[in-house]
C-alpha cells in the first residue's frame, strides 16, 4: 500500500512538471507572437560621411519595435538621393535627422551648393553692400569698376547677374552706428569666380540687390565717361 502511495505521488509530480513546462512553452510562444515588429532602413555596407546614398547602399529590415530608433527612416524614398552627415556601419539604422538633401540648408555650406557651383566671399561696406539690406537667399548682380590696360579711364562693367547669396558675414555694430556686415558669400560658377576675383584684385566691386522673382539677365554692357 505504501509503495502504491509513493508511486502515485511520483506520478503526480511528473505530471505536474510536464503540465508546467507545457504551459510555459505555450506562454513563450504567445509572447513571441505578441512582439510587434516594424520596418526600418539600414545600411548594407560601410558608408563614409558626406556620401550621396544610392539604392545599393541601403535596404529595408524588419526589427522588433522596441529596438527601432524613433528617428529611423522607414522607407527607402526617405534615404536614397540624400547625403549622410555622419558615417554609417553595416546593419546600422539610418536616422532621418542625419540626412540632408543636396542643395538644401544643412548647416554645412558645401552641402548647400548645387553641383557645378562654387562659394566665393567678397568684401563689402555700407555702400557696396547695399547698406546692410542684403540677406541670405537674396539674389544680386555684381558690378565692378576697373581701369583697362589700354586706357586710364575707369570702366564700370557687369560681371555676373542673378547670383544667389549663400550667407552674409556676422553683423557688427559700433556704439554710434547701425549693424552691418563686411562680407557676402555668393554661389557662382568657376568662371564667374575667376571674374569676380580678378575684378576684386584690380578694381572695386559693388553688389546690386535684385527684386524678388526678377531673374531676367539684361547684359547691360560696360560704361565709361
Amino acid at each position: 500500500m505504501k509503495k502504491i502511495y509513493l508511486l502515485s505521488l511520483f506520478m503526480a509530480v511528473v505530471v505536474g512538471i510536464a503540465v508546467y513546462f507545457f504551459a510555459s512553452s505555450i506562454e513563450q510562444k504567445a509572447q513571441m507572437q505578441a512582439v510587434t515588429k516594424g520596418q526600418v532602413v539600414v545600411a548594407v555596407m560601410e558608408i563614409p560621411a558626406n556620401t550621396l546614398i544610392t539604392a545599393d547602399m541601403v535596404t529595408l529590415a524588419t526589427l522588433p519595435s522596441e529596438g527601432i530608433n524613433s528617428y529611423a527612416a522607414t522607407s527607402l524614398s526617405q534615404v536614397i538621393g540624400t547625403i549622410n552627415k555622419y558615417p554609417l556601419l553595416p546593419s546600422e539604422q539610418v536616422l532621418s535627422p542625419q540626412l540632408v538633401e543636396k542643395g538644401k540648408e544643412s548647416g554645412t555650406l558645401s552641402l548647400a551648393l548645387e553641383e557645378g557651383q562654387r562659394a566665393i566671399s567678397v568684401g563689402v561696406d555700407d555702400i557696396s553692400g547695399v547698406s546692410g539690406y542684403i540677406a541670405k537667399g537674396d539674389y544680386v548682380d555684381v558690378i565692378a569698376t576697373v581701369i583697362p590696360a589700354e586706357s586710364n579711364d575707369p570702366v564700370s562693367t557687369s560681371l555676373v547677374e542673378n547670383v544667389l547669396v549663400l550667407e552674409v558675414g556676422t553683423k557688427k555694430a559700433a556704439a554710434d552706428s547701425a549693424a552691418s556686415y563686411t562680407t557676402v558669400t555668393l554661389s557662382v560658377t568657376p568662371a564667374e569666380a575667376l571674374k569676380i576675383n580678378y575684378a576684386a584684385s584690380n578694381g572695386r566691386l559693388r553688389l546690386v540687390l535684385r527684386p524678388i522673382l526678377d531673374d531676367k539677365i539684361i547684359n547691360p554692357g560696360n560704361y565709361s565717361s
